[in-house]
């Protein structure tokens, strides 16, 4: 029983380029009957006839999809074709091939090549109101960076949550060893499907680590950000609220039968045998029952990579808001910290915007909780809060037009005014949205609306990052940017 912990770093080095082309396996000539040559055991017909046969049909697909929309729908109709998504999850999950895993990939490989253009990977800045997430992106946190906040923006942005295999060296790349990387992509299949309807309705853009295509970017990124965390660390809070905590909890259900005999015993002296036969029925069933977990035991899988992601950090994280005009928001709160920050010294006339962002945390927002992707989506489809997106609409493009210091203040003070009838607006249709709730039946167990602050950061010179003016300026001949940040929204339901 082994389980590997890897970080994967994407150097984009000449290292990490060596994955092998993308038609790894050539059509095969097997009859539908004969035993499939993957190794799996199975009939020809039953398990890598029809990755065979969709294999030329979705590199076309790849090769096809220029624009960033195109490269989101692509991913997801191969990736529905590749695992066969009509199926309840349980069978999907269980039924994962090493051959499906490396088919995924190797479309994934095709999708992204590190020879893209970089001004086709992102969206170009103009009046919609996007907001990048900066936190875990992880499908556990779903519920917490985009149900929560879909009815407050126009468009949510991820990085993707994925690893490109072109940028991952052999010994632990996916196309080489798509075995070890089946907890991982359980996690990312699920991860997508709920992330479905939203990117179908062009609510959710993912888009690559600039990085992946610009090496000096990431290197420039990754050495700025060394240098201002030295002396950081995360405090027992940030860590405990982690899910890679939880993960690392939940693969002590992968244990064999008998190791989990052997610790209930240690841990409970004197435990009957039915008491123990009790704790271990329970333990399979809720290993069964994991979306996340595939049910058998480590003992019968190889080592396996685990790869937690926090979609870019600080810096690249500005890089992206300034090259797409989105503006940052998080729900972790050392996040928070780190970019608030990112701002200049205080000045005359940083604390212009002070009458609106005080007001802003007088209030108690409402939130989506324990909601179903597709019951979220309906309603944001609906338009549901657009009076308040609206005001936020104006708010962003106000302040990211730069607006003159001496009407700010003035500006602060309307903004303000105008925040009371757009959040009483709101409140009405929260009425109404939970008045959809019992329509659909959706289940109200730990409450399907929450509350909470809905903190607003609005520094008078924007955001800024030590070092990432000259790499933008150094970009600029290249694709526009917007030449500062001038919001971030933090979202806290601690505060209730």
């Amino acid at each position: 029983m082994s389980l590997r912990l890897i970080i994967i770093i994407n150097t984009g080095s000449r290292e990490g380029r060596n994955a092998p082309p993308h038609d790894f396996r050539t059509m095969s000539r097997l009859g539908r009957n004969d035993p499939c040559d993957c190794g799996s055991g199975r009939k020809y017909k039953k398990c890598c006839q029809p990755l065979d046969t969709g294999r030329k049909t979705r590199s076309q697909v790849a090769s096809s999809s220029l624009t960033l929309r195109d490269k989101n729908i692509a991913l997801l109709s191969a990736m529905d074709e590749i695992f066969g998504l009509g199926r309840p999850w349980n069978k999907v999950k269980d039924g994962m091939t090493d051959a499906q895993i490396r088919e995924f990939y190797s479309f994934i490989a095709q999708l992204w090549p590190i020879d893209a253009d970089p001004q086709h990977t992102m969206p170009a800045p103009d009046s919609t109101l996007k907001a990048l997430y900066l936190g875990e992106n992880e499908p556990e946190a779903m519920l917490h960076n985009v149900f929560r906040f879909c009815l407050y923006a126009d468009q949510i942005i991820l990085v993707n949550p994925f690893e490109n295999p072109n940028l991952i060296a052999e010994e632990f790349n996916p196309l080489h060893r798509p075995g070890e990387w089946k907890l991982q992509t359980i996690r990312l299949v699920y991860h997508l499907m709920l992330l479905t309807p939203w990117i179908a309705a062009g609510l959710v853009v993912l888009l690559p680590d600039p990085g992946d295509f610009i090496r000096q970017l990431r290197v420039e990124t990754w050495n700025l950000a060394a240098k201002r965390l030295e002396g950081v660390e995360l405090s027992a809070e940030d860590l405990d609220k982690s899910t890679m905590k939880q993960r690392t909890r939940d693969t002590f259900l992968l244990a064999p039968r008998s190791y989990l005999e052997r610790m209930t015993r240690e841990a409970t002296p004197g435990i009957s045998d039915e008491e123990v036969r009790k704790v271990l029925n329970y333990l399979e069933e809720t290993r069964a029952n994991n979306p996340f977990l595939p049910n058998v035991t480590l003992d019968r899988m190889p080592a396996q990579v685990m790869a937690a992601r926090m979609g870019a950090n600080l810096e690249m994280g500005m890089y992206i808001c300034q090259a797409t005009g989105a503006f940052p928001y998080t729900n972790v709160r050392f996040r928070w910290k780190e970019i608030l920050g990112a701002t200049e010294k205080l000045d005359a006339t940083a604390q212009v915007w002070s009458p609106l962002t005080n007001a802003f945390q007088k209030l108690t927002f409402k939130f989506l909780d324990n909601v179903d992707s597709k019951f979220a989506c309906s309603i944001r489809q609906e338009g549901r809060l657009e009076g308040f997106r609206s005001y936020m609409r104006k708010l962003w493009n106000t302040v990211g037009g730069e607006p003159d210091p001496f009407k700010s203040e003035s500006l602060a003070r309307d903004f303000r005014d105008e925040l009371s009838q757009a959040f009483s607006q709101a409140q009405s249709e929260w009425e109404a949205i939970d008045r959809e709730l019992l329509k659909w039946a959706v289940p109200t167990l730990g409450g399907a609306i929450a509350s909470g602050a809905f903190s607003l950061a609005l520094p008078a010179a924007g955001f800024a990052v030590a070092g990432i003016g000259e790499i933008i300026q150094a970009e600029m001949k290249r694709r526009e940017f917007r030449r500062k940040v001038p919001m971030s929204v933090f979202i806290d339901l601690q505060r209730r």
